[in-house]
């Protein structure tokens, strides 16, 4: 569960996100919906805790969550950003890209993961060798994805999904 209670966030005079609070629950799905500009990526980074915010309360799964994350917080939570190709290391592979939070988490059956990451997510074996630039938008945002859900996180955040 996530709880927040008054999120605030500006860049020096401009208010971006102004008293935002919402519980999401388990289990479920929920989509913050607005202009361009109204803040929705910024909820989300806070969230994820790439970014420093004000709030009365922010809890994930009942526990009090500030920007410095544990390991194992990060493992509950993984993040799709918007453009996946600032979002790829563009001297890795996708093989490179898919394996490092395994590494870091030290999960075994690394090239099975890998393998079925990427099939799950609609790319051919032929893309695991490739580098960010050698794909398309589209192959990309999947790399992304695969990331993401290689860990199996019970927390996904994804910043204009579709």
């Amino acid at each position: 569960m996530i709880q927040i209670e008054r999120l605030c966030k500006r860049y020096g005079e401009a208010t971006v996100v102004d008293d935002v609070s919402m519980v999401i629950e388990p289990r479920t799905m929920t989509t913050i919906v607005g202009t361009s500009g109204s803040g929705k990526s910024t909820v989300l980074k806070a969230i994820a805790g790439l970014i420093d915010s004000s709030s009365t309360a922010l809890r994930i799964n009942g526990h009090p969550a500030s920007r410095q994350r544990s390991r194992q917080d990060r493992r509950l939570m993984q993040f799709v950003f918007q453009d996946p190709y600032a979002s790829l290391h563009p001297r890795q592979t996708v093989d490179d890209i898919l394996r490092e939070p395994l590494l870091i988490h030290g999960m075994d059956d690394v090239d099975a993961r890998v393998t079925k990451a990427i099939a799950d997510v609609g790319l051919i074996p032929e893309h695991r060798f490739r580098y960010p630039h050698q794909l398309s938008g589209g192959q990309r945002q999947r790399v992304a994805i695969a990331r993401a859900l290689i860990l199996s996180p019970p927390i996904l955040l994804l910043d204009e999904p579709t």
